[in-house]
């Protein structure tokens, strides 16, 4: 068995690589708030700690899955199959004058007349698929001499048919495609390593199978007689191994300037197991469209190998579905979530999110967690991680002039922990959009309600004492009660008809709150109280004793009184 230890980043995309275009022989299983790596055969390949360990027979039909992997990361082939028909079908719609509102939302953001749909669209469509072909040198040739524009105004047919042509081209020669697209996306990744290279132009696929598989598979690879493999150290060099293994432009080393290496010898000792780990780790990027470029995410972790797998699973689930400019924020804040108690320390601390450009031969951006070990057993706190959890789905909007803008309040509510800035006067913002949405503004929407601001508050009340360095005697109970006597003075205005009251009041308590001035948020509290014949509770003279007391026994009230316009049922109060 070959065993190969976590090391450098690369090195680790490498292994994670290697795992993914292995993934036939492996499971990530959930074990309660465990996660387990089992090996489906212990013949090929087991997992320790910190390395996995595999038999030489792992590569035996490596080539094809190292192709299909790298085939279906690029994806073009199946995009641009899925663009060719969905141009088929508008362009029968116009023929047949079908769902025009449709096309006319899709192509004009419902800016144009019918007339000028159909004639309009057509031509849009073409220029899509010139813009294609000359991306697609492949397809282009074997296409031929497509119809003019002029054609195409003429006879929409035209356009049709060289569009299905395309397709039947595309699915008759699809393993010349998948060959060709292989190498042009790794090509940009790696440069001109074995079947990459530029004259190799036929049987691709038949020069990876021998370079690589059959040579270890079979054991056939020819060693160096003085070196060590310079990433294991353990095993000896492959012969002649030279700078285009993908890691030159991560360390360095480049074959055009041989003056910068050791007496000019642009080879370096690498054993034939490391070099494959390097040549996978393309497998172990997650690929991403940014500003409308690709973009490669990795999350270094090297601690252990379920780490590895589980934060890049992670990473990959949050990233995809809705790609947001919080989207590294996203991923801190469901690891933070999602991390055992006993893990959520050493798990937050030890890793890294690296973005590559490998376009550009750049070194990456690197993404660090700075996390302080008080502020890590803050989040890893089962109360608070169950009270941020609640915060997950909330969030609001702001309209703007040049568009609308939707923040999820757990990220932000992290970000804030994450930089020491978490304090009341956010709940002030969150209370202030709260009520100006119920009053019917057009600036501001939010789904979050009294009760989940009410979470809030616990949240940040509980930060400022723990990590605020603040001095707070109110507990838990007592924020509670007081939100309570909050829903009572509100039931009582209610049963006196006089609702229509508490939003005025929420108003003055809120602008006593904003400036902490609790000697006139009592006033307020006072008269409303002696206005209805009731007693101000006692629970209230702590507010005049301690800033921040006051602040978290003020919007729990304030809370409290808000619940009654909110309908939502307080199951976990």
């Amino acid at each position: 068995m070959e065993r190969v230890y976590l090391g450098d980043w690369l090195y680790n995309a490498g292994i994670l690589g290697f795992l993914n275009i292995n993934s036939h022989l492996w499971e990530l299983n959930t074990i309660g708030d465990k996660q387990e790596l089992k090996s489906k055969d212990e013949s090929l390949l087991k997992f320790g700690e910190n390395y996995i360990e595999f038999d030489i027979q792992i590569f035996d039909g490596f080539s094809e899955r190292f192709f299909n992997y790298a085939f279906n990361q690029y994806g073009r082939y199946e995009n641009e199959k899925k663009n060719f028909k969905e141009y088929i079908q508008d362009l029968e719609s116009l023929k047949n004058n079908k769902i025009l509102d449709y096309l006319n939302k899709k192509y004009f953001s419902n800016k144009k007349e019918n007339a000028e749909i159909l004639e309009e669209i057509p031509i849009i469509i073409f220029n899509k698929f010139e813009k294609i072909l000359e991306g697609f040198k492949l397809l282009k040739d074997k296409l031929g001499s497509i119809p003019s524009k002029n054609e195409i105004k003429k006879d929409v047919n035209l356009l049709m048919n060289i569009l299905k042509k395309a397709i039947e081209i595309m699915e008759k020669d699809k393993q010349e495609f998948w060959e060709s697209d292989v190498r042009i996306y790794l090509r940009n990744i790696y440069g001109q390593k074995s079947f990459l290279n530029k004259s190799v132009n036929t049987n691709r696929f038949e020069k990876f199978y021998k370079d690589f598989e059959e040579l270890l598979k079979e054991k056939k690879v020819k060693k160096d007689k003085k070196f060590l493999c310079i990433s294991c150290m353990e095993r000896k060099a492959k012969k002649d191994t030279i700078f285009d293994t993908g890691i030159s432009k991560f360390y360095g080393l480049n074959p055009d300037v041989i003056n910068f290496s050791w007496n000019f010898n642009p080879k370096i000792p690498l054993c034939e197991i490391c070099e494959i780990i390097y040549f996978s780790y393309f497998a172990g990027l997650t690929l991403i469209q940014k500003d409308g470029k690709r973009a490669f995410y990795f999350v270094n972790s090297d601690t252990s190998i379920i780490d590895l797998v589980s934060n890049n699973r992670l990473l990959n689930g949050v990233l995809k579905p809705d790609l947001t400019e919080n989207i590294l924020l996203n991923f801190f804040t469901q690891l933070v979530l999602e991390s055992s108690y006993q893990k959520a320390y050493f798990t937050v601390q030890n890793i890294s999110v690296l973005e590559l450009d490998l376009n550009n031969e750049i070194m990456p951006k690197v993404y660090s967690f700075n996390l302080s070990r008080k502020k890590a057993e803050f989040l890893k706190e089962s109360k608070t991680k169950e009270n941020l959890k609640q915060l997950s789905k909330d969030y609001y909007k702001i309209n703007r002039k040049k568009g609308e803008l939707k923040i999820y309040i757990l990220p932000e509510v992290i970000s804030l922990i994450l930089e020491n800035k978490l304090y009341f006067n956010y709940l002030n913002k969150i209370l202030r959009m709260f009520i100006a949405y119920q009053n019917g503004s057009e600036r501001y929407e939010t789904n979050i309600s009294p009760y989940k601001i009410q979470i809030l508050n616990l949240v940040v009340s509980e930060f400022i004492k723990n990590i605020g360095g603040k001095t707070m005697s109110v507990s838990e109970k007592e924020i509670w009660v007081i939100y309570q006597e909050g829903k009572k003075l509100a039931n009582i205005l209610s049963e006196k008809k006089a609702e229509n009251k508490i939003k005025s009041i929420a108003y003055k308590l809120l602008n006593s709150l904003r400036i902490g001035n609790s000697q006139q948020f009592m006033d307020i509290l006072l008269r409303v109280y002696m206005a209805y014949g009731e007693v101000i509770p006692s629970s209230f003279i702590k507010t005049l004793q301690n800033k921040e007391d006051f602040y978290s026994i003020g919007y729990s009230f304030l809370n409290g009184l808000l619940s009654k316009q909110n309908k939502e049922v307080e199951s976990d109060e």
